[in-house]
């Protein structure tokens, strides 16, 4: 009976572990656009098509890095990772967690930013102070950039800077960095803030508190763990033709919405000290790139694409990807961004597109869908000159440990679901539960096209 009592205390603590070292999306910040509550639907996908028994070792190239989570959750499962982006707010979270596998802020480090050394007022605290940030705020960010710039080690530079990023985010109401009523904080006037936003600019206030900051800082240091990346600051158009990948993933910016250079302004010039270039994808004919982006890709086996429902429609996209000979399947989401603040027709209208192609070359499947038994082709030309990615069935690699502990969590649910297929089918499986819990998700109801994040900047 005590044996029966020490066994199941084990099994409760082995428990507890996994829910904190899989709490890794906690460490990014809110990005507009991003995937984290579509990323066990995304790489269920891919294990239909490539088993996940394979994934350790393979590489994935996240084409359009962004807010990391699709590369951060690669890494987790084992795949090597590839991801390229252009923009300095991208690469540095690709720094400080996709790429970096033991390097960690500290205390130390914390106490260092909040140390007053005499130093006269910095970029930051001189152009935006007080219309876009507090003083007090504004002299943080602009030391931990500085202490960044002479710190030796790359990734601790890295994770410097998106401490400072996450502070800047934070002291604006749903993470929107805008010039405007935050002076009004300064002075006093809080009468005159809307009253939901009250409380944010409050809580920015404590940013400079000492547990405040460490706690934001642990928080960065959950999405450190071990694995192999590399991030790499280029076009993905200049990438491809040299990287060579079992799956590429792409997520470029939505044509016909809001553009990241636009939402993220302040953050570019914060980072950069410029603003951005608008990215030709964003324009009303920007889905008309994504044609040479797919060209460009042809070596690689497995193809997915995330892409908004604006101006181009589901078949399109499949179209684009027949043409070059592949197989697909297309998966349309009820998707929300920025809920918080989107009317409601928009709300009711918006919809993601999740189309994933397969070179049939290369991928042998039994049956009459990606939901069918499937097999890799070892040894295939695809006559493109560059080397495809080759896996054989027989060869089980070691798993890397977040992949053995998600296999920990869902063992009892089916496998292709990751664990989403008891919420979706309608019953409340605990491993399922559990496995959404860790990852800082809710449950979704009714089933997987309800995958909405909070005010949608997930």
């Amino acid at each position: 009976m005590q044996d029966r009592r020490h066994g199941d205390g084990e099994a409760m603590r082995r428990r507890a572990r996994s829910r904190r070292k899989l709490t890794f999306f906690g460490a990014l910040f809110p990005y507009l656009g991003g995937k984290r509550r579509l990323c066990p639907l995304i790489f269920r996908e891919v294990d239909r098509l490539l088993p996940r028994r394979h994934w350790p070792g393979r590489t994935l190239l996240d084409g359009f890095l962004g807010g990391g989570s699709v590369s951060l959750y690669a890494k987790a499962m084992g795949f090597k990772v590839v991801a390229t982006d252009i923009a300095e707010r991208a690469i540095t979270v690709g720094r400080a967690l996709i790429e970096n596998s033991r390097t960690k802020l500290t205390r130390e480090d914390v106490i260092r930013l909040l140390t007053p050394n005499g130093e006269p007022a910095m970029r930051v605290e001189q152009t935006m102070v007080p219309s876009v940030f507090t003083a007090n705020v504004a002299r943080l960010i602009d030391r931990a950039l500085a202490q960044a710039r002479v710190t030796p080690d790359p990734a601790k530079a890295a994770l410097l800077k998106m401490l400072a990023i996450r502070v800047a985010l934070l002291e604006h109401p749903m993470s929107q960095v805008r010039k405007g009523t935050i002076h009004r904080v300064a002075s006093g006037e809080y009468e005159s803030i809307t009253e939901s936003c009250v409380h944010h600019y409050v809580e920015g206030l404590r940013l400079t508190r000492q547990e405040r900051l460490w706690a934001l800082a642990e928080q960065i240091n959950a999405g450190v763990f071990q694995g192999e990346a590399e991030v790499v600051k280029e076009s993905v158009f200049d990438v491809l033709p040299r990287v060579q990948a079992d799956v590429a993933y792409f997520d470029p910016p939505y044509p016909g919405v809001m553009s990241y250079e636009k939402e993220y302004r302040v953050i570019d010039e914060i980072l950069e000290g410029v603003t951005r270039p608008t990215s030709p994808f964003t324009a009303k004919d920007g889905a008309a790139m994504i044609d040479g982006l797919l060209a460009s890709a042809g070596h690689i086996p497995i193809w997915i694409l995330s892409l908004g429902n604006e101006v181009v429609t589901l078949g399109e996209l499949e179209e684009k990807m027949k043409r070059l000979g592949r197989e697909t399947h297309a998966l349309e989401i009820k998707h929300q961004h920025l809920p918080a603040v989107a009317k409601e027709e928009k709300k009711r209208a918006n919809r993601e597109f999740l189309v994933i192609g397969w070179d049939p070359a290369c991928i042998k499947i039994a049956g009459d869908g990606p939901g069918a038994e499937r097999s890799g082709v070892p040894e295939v030309d695809t006559g493109s000159g560059v080397p495809v990615a080759r896996w054989s069935p027989q060869s089980q690699p070691q798993q890397p440990q977040h992949a053995r502990l998600f296999n920990e969590i869902d063992r009892d649910a089916n496998r292709n679901m990751f664990g989403l297929v008891a919420v979706a089918n309608g019953s409340k499986s605990r491993s399922g539960s559990a496995l959404l819990r860790c990852c800082g998700l809710k449950e979704p109801s009714g089933s997987t096209d309800h995958l909405n994040g909070p005010n949608g900047s997930v």
